[in-house]
């Protein structure tokens, strides 16, 4: 079978796992793209396509792995040929039509393959809703504010990488920083902290942020970000006490 990228879909996550900067594209390209699954009922006389009528119910083939029941779905013909050889029935329907139909579920996009990718079913709910794209808040410190700030025990090395990759592409970014934060007023255990030493275009620098930050997983979230613009109280504390992560 093909190692090759079969189309745009698979093209796009080979660049999501190469540099997380890219895991918005792959998501925009997903929504649009044919996804295929496998008929549960049991091997058919043929391989073909199976379309769903109105109100129609289907059953997916599952299988496990690592302890857990996944849908397997696949990009392409080929990938799922790759899985199995023997003849069945698919559906063949635009993803997030398919992630509504086995809402819920975990998916298992081309398993045993180097194009795959599993989708918890937390994940493909904000694939439906929207806040894989969403940006986070930016992050204030009120006055007389008493925060507990120190390193990160286990650094959220997906999004470090990510932002590291974008922030070469913005002009306006000077440096940053990550840390862990805990403000007992409002918080219910430490989170991620981002400060960021920038000049201008605050809004679009967040935005892109956001979306390297949705597309990674988080060992301790959420993600929260702060300028450091000399006016944010935090700023000692980086420059004194941590290395950035980023420097232009």
């Amino acid at each position: 079978m093909s190692s090759q990228p079969q189309n745009e879909l698979e093209l796009k996550l080979i660049k999501a796992f190469e540099d997380a900067s890219a895991r918005a594209d792959f998501y925009i390209e997903l929504q649009k793209s044919q996804i295929y699954a496998i008929q549960g009922n049991g091997p058919e006389t043929v391989t073909k396509e199976k379309t769903l009528s109105q109100g129609e119910t289907v059953q997916l083939l599952n299988i496990e792995g690592n302890g857990k029941i996944y849908i397997p779905i696949f990009s392409s013909i080929t990938r799922m040929q790759e899985f199995i050889q023997e003849e069945v029935h698919y559906l063949s329907m635009n993803a997030k039509e398919l992630f509504q139909l086995t809402k819920g579920a975990d998916l298992l996009l081309n398993p045993g393959s180097e194009f795959g990718k599993e989708f918890s079913s937390g994940e493909i709910e904000s694939i439906l809703n929207g806040a894989v794209f969403n940006a986070p808040e930016s992050y204030v410190v009120e006055k007389d504010t008493n925060v507990m700030i120190g390193q990160p025990t286990t650094p959220p090395v997906e999004l470090l990488n990510g932002l590291r990759t974008l922030f070469a592409t913005l002009s306006q970014v000077e440096c940053a920083y990550n840390a862990q934060v805990y403000n007992p007023k409002t918080d219910e255990k430490p989170h991620t902290l981002i400060a960021i030493r920038f000049n201008g275009g605050g809004d679009e620098l967040i935005a892109a942020a956001g979306r390297v930050t949705e597309s990674v997983s988080i060992p301790d979230p959420p993600v929260d970000y702060v300028q450091l613009d000399g006016n944010s109280g935090l700023e000692s504390y980086f420059e004194k006490e941590c290395m950035p992560f980023y420097q232009k």
